[in-house]
């Protein structure tokens, strides 16, 4: 059982993140920006670049591009993300590593380290076509790593977390991917094809439009909580 001064402190950091909800809101929205721009330039570069793979190839070329490629994406948008949070930490004179982003960081570990887990076992494993189920698993735990601040963070997040697990779960239903492929991919239906343009369709399209929904609120919090 936490003593007396634990529970105050855990409070006290629970409604500082609450507080700071509006600035992680001005600060999600143009990190979504840079994250939906770079995965719709590196998928659609990879498609027309690969386009059209023959039936059932999968070369390890194309793998190797795959996966570096779409974590190298993550990498540019977790410096876009830190660089932002540091910025807004100097203009509030705050800790970069404050005690409420160790409550985050907290919080978002265990779907991280899911999700590293899989990508690491999935990428060993020699079973053809295994490596094609990535999105699936990226999708949901990126998910769920959003819902794991729903209790600090605004609205607009776990939501945008509902959406990336319902889609994670759903390219594992029946033939998800292929249908999805044979609807904006001209007919083409190896796995390949189908899982660089499920990354775009969310990790793409889901931040833009996040974005685009949650900036014309920025300014307008911002300066609130600026005034505050």
């Amino acid at each position: 059982m936490p003593n007396r001064s634990e529970a105050e402190e855990h409070l006290r950091v629970i409604r500082s993140l609450m507080e700071k909800a509006t600035i992680y809101r001005a600060i999600s929205a143009p990190t979504a920006l840079v994250g939906g721009l770079c995965s719709i330039a590196f998928g659609s570069w990879l498609y027309f670049h690969w386009r059209p793979l023959p039936e059932g190839n999968e070369s390890s070329e194309f793998e190797r591009l795959f996966l570096f490629g779409w974590i190298a994406v993550l990498v540019i948008t977790m410096c876009a993300n830190a660089l932002l949070i540091w910025r807004a930490a100097k203009e509030r004179n705050d800790p970069f590593i404050s005690p409420a982003m160790k409550k985050a960081l907290w919080a978002l570990l265990p779907p991280l380290l899911c999700g590293g887990f899989f990508t690491a076992l999935l990428s060993f494993l020699q079973e053809p076509g295994v490596r094609w189920c990535l999105p699936g698993f990226w999708m949901i735990f990126y998910g769920l790593g959003l819902l794991a601040t729903s209790q600090f963070a605004p609205k607009s997040i776990p939501l945008l977390g509902w959406c990336f697990l319902a889609a994670g779960i759903g390219s594992f239903l029946g033939d998800y991917w292929l249908e999805f492929v044979r609807m904006w991919g001209k007919g083409e239906t190896h796995r390949p094809t189908a899982a660089n343009l499920m990354m775009i369709a969310t990790f793409g399209l889901f931040h833009l439009i996040y974005a685009a929904c949650t900036w014309p609120r920025k300014t307008a919090t911002s300066d609130s909580a600026g005034e505050g």
